[in-house]
């Protein structure tokens, strides 16, 4: 995929735009990042985004949301649904305060290249978040784009958003998060050097460091799969919290006990995916109570993956 990270004119001559920040690009975000690349194949343009680097919130409120994806992860997905072109830009306040027309002038038009526009329902852009989907339809009439509106999805009775997945996974409901998301949800750390508890206890870990702006699922025992650098995918079963057998309490850690797998992964990269909730984090009365515990929990894992669905669907998901 081509990244552009300034806006400048003539960055593409003729394109497809999608159209928002897409945090999580659950199903909602993927409709209108597909309507985005049907339009371009029968239009011949170049499909494309216009995302941000960081929560519009951070700039118009003061505090972002944990967030779902990082932009590397969000641009992989896209480009995954056909995406070929993005233009990642930072929420500055010199981008907040353009009025909507010149957003769409300047932005869309000029750097872009826009003969086609696909936004969400809930789409707002510009000073004050004044421009509507209703608006970008009344502009591109006169500069040659045309302009599409997905809908609101729903799942459960309740409409798919970013929110929403955010505080599934703070109550520890993976089946629902990764329903909402289409897929696993998933982070992205490196592996750091650990105090060495788990290996001296028969169940070795993989301490994974991941950004400070991701969301982390609530402290507990999770069954999941994770992705070294080297592409090979393993099950695992995953805790994150404060390993309170030990008497820590001070900062939740992820940690990872890779099935079948031995080698040394300190400072690599890693993809650890949550496909089930296995049990909440307690404190033990001591290390063999630990060990057995984290025996079962191990079982109740490879237990999960026995189904030939959930074997496929926790290594990588789907894209719906």
């Amino acid at each position: 995929m081509k990244t552009f990270y300034e806006i400048k004119p003539g960055l593409l001559k003729r394109s497809s735009l999608a159209l928002g920040f897409f945090d999580g690009v659950h199903p909602g975000h993927q409709e209108v990042i597909k309507k985005a690349v049907e339009e371009a194949k029968l239009l011949d343009a170049v499909p494309a985004v216009i995302t941000f680097k960081e929560h519009p919130r951070a700039l118009t409120l003061g505090k972002s949301p944990p967030l779902l994806t990082l932009p590397d992860q969000r641009l992989e997905i896209c480009e995954e649904l056909g995406i070929e072109a993005a233009l990642l830009l930072s929420f500055t306040e010199e981008l907040c305060r353009l009025a909507p027309q010149d957003y769409v002038q300047h932005v869309l038009v000029e750097c872009m290249g826009a003969c086609s526009l696909s936004v969400g329902f809930n789409h707002r852009f510009g000073r004050n978040r004044i421009g509507t989907p209703e608006l970008l339809a009344e502009l591109g009439k006169d500069m040659g784009f045309s302009v599409h509106v997905a809908n609101e999805i729903d799942i459960d009775g309740e409409p798919v958003s970013s929110s929403r997945i955010r505080e599934a996974l703070s109550q520890a409901n993976i089946d629902l998060a990764c329903k909402l998301l289409g897929r696993p949800y998933a982070v992205h750390g490196k592996v750091v050097r650990g105090d060495g508890r788990g290996r001296s206890i028969g169940f070795p870990t993989a301490n994974v460091e991941c950004a400070e702006e991701l969301i982390i699922p609530a402290r507990g025992v999770y069954a999941g799969n994770c992705t070294l650098q080297d592409g090979k995918t393993y099950h695992c079963v995953i805790n994150v919290g404060l390993r309170p057998t030990f008497g820590e309490s001070t900062m939740s850690k992820t940690e990872v006990h890779i099935f079948d797998f031995s080698g040394d992964i300190y400072d690599q990269h890693m993809t650890v995916r949550f496909t089930h909730f296995i049990r909440q984090e307690r404190k033990f009365a001591g290390i063999e109570e630990l060990k057995d515990q984290i025996l079962l929990d191990c079982q109740t894992a490879k237990r999960q993956f026995e189904s030939p669905r959930d074997a496929v669907n926790s290594i990588h998901g789907s894209l719906t």
